[in-house]
């Protein structure tokens, strides 16, 4: 599905189709957003028009590969931004990720993305009114702004749903609260990964001198910071939600181990204490006819004495060492 808008010099704006390109082409003076959107990225028809809009070949190459890292790359007369957005939250911190490529000239925006993009559709509900103020670089920062936004959104929600586990974790639902967690971890993994290469790319963005660039960007710089401001603290949140189920994992762990522990040393104790019991117990079960002891008048009183004595003995040694 192809989509454009054109926005006229007198802020008006047209919408249609792949039709509408001639027209702009004939009056190059309005801005000219066209969006993309393809199941197939590889259908060459796709690239066919991407390079009729005069979009670098390997910017087009990157863009049309299913899976790419998030990039910004300079080219002579347009930018190329690689962006991670999102077709669908699943839950806090499950996403149905896609990549959203971006051609940015003087006057036109390219995006390109193989399903419904949740920042381009915000943007396009914010009405038409609002799109008549913007450039192709502020629309193509806007959108990933907005994406930005779902995303940390639902990421700073996630941190109810950690206090949540965290009471259950030590619970009889134990075992399913890490199973959550566990799960959480790698999601949080990929979202880092994910955020790391955003935080890094508009790094790179703010610290490009005006003068290479393909045209003025002094009049964005402050919706450039907004946005690197943006990815980098959703960077951080991740690392930091990403530690945090670390350390219950490892917490929940510690307990558990330490619980053994008092466990296994509670049996040693009763073990210590009733194996030389279970000692004598044998020799005098025995059933052999010469045993002295066995018709000796005391010997039942006596073994049973001492008996308790070694019993008492080594429960006043093991409450000494305080093991019980």
């Amino acid at each position: 599905m192809i989509s454009s808008y054109i926005i006229t010099p007198d802020k008006e704006v047209s919408t249609g189709g792949v039709e509408q390109l001639g027209r702009w082409k004939e009056q190059p003076e309005g801005m000219l957003w066209l969006d993309i959107q393809s199941e197939s990225l590889s259908d060459s028809r796709v690239s066919k028009l991407l390079e009729e809009m005069n979009c670098h070949p390997l910017a087009i190459l990157d863009a049309l590969r299913k899976r790419h890292p998030p990039k910004v790359e300079l080219f002579e007369d347009h930018f190329f931004i690689l962006y991670r957005g999102m077709s669908e939250v699943r839950s806090h911190i499950n996403f149905d990720h896609q990549q959203i490529a971006f051609f940015v000239g003087k006057n036109y925006l390219i995006t390109l993305h193989p399903r419904t993009s949740l920042g381009i559709e915000k943007e396009l509900a914010r009405g038409w009114d609002n799109l008549k103020k913007f450039s192709p670089m502020t629309l193509a920062l806007s959108i990933i702004h907005y994406s930005a936004g779902i995303y940390l959104e639902q990421i700073l929600s996630f941190e109810d749903e950690l206090a949540d586990i965290e009471e259950v974790l030590y619970s009889e639902r134990s075992e399913a609260a890490l199973l959550d967690l566990a799960s959480y971890k790698a999601s949080l993994i990929k979202l880092k990964r994910v955020f790391n290469y955003h935080d890094a790319m508009f790094r790179q963005f703010k610290h490009w001198d005006n003068d290479e660039l393909p045209m003025d960007c002094a009049p964005f710089l402050h919706r450039i910071n907004d946005v690197a401001e943006r990815l980098e603290r959703i960077h951080s949140l991740t690392q930091m939600y990403y530690d945090i189920c670390g350390d219950m994992i490892d917490s929940y762990i510690s307990i558990t181990s330490h619980q053994m522990n008092i466990t296994m040393r509670v049996l040693t104790v009763v073990t210590v204490i009733f194996v030389p019991l279970t000692f004598i117990a044998g020799i005098y079960g025995m059933n052999f006819e010469n045993i002295p002891e066995l018709h000796y008048r005391y010997g039942y009183f006596i073994v049973v004495a001492v008996m308790l004595f070694m019993s008492i003995t080594m429960v006043m040694i093991f409450k000494k060492k305080k093991w019980f």
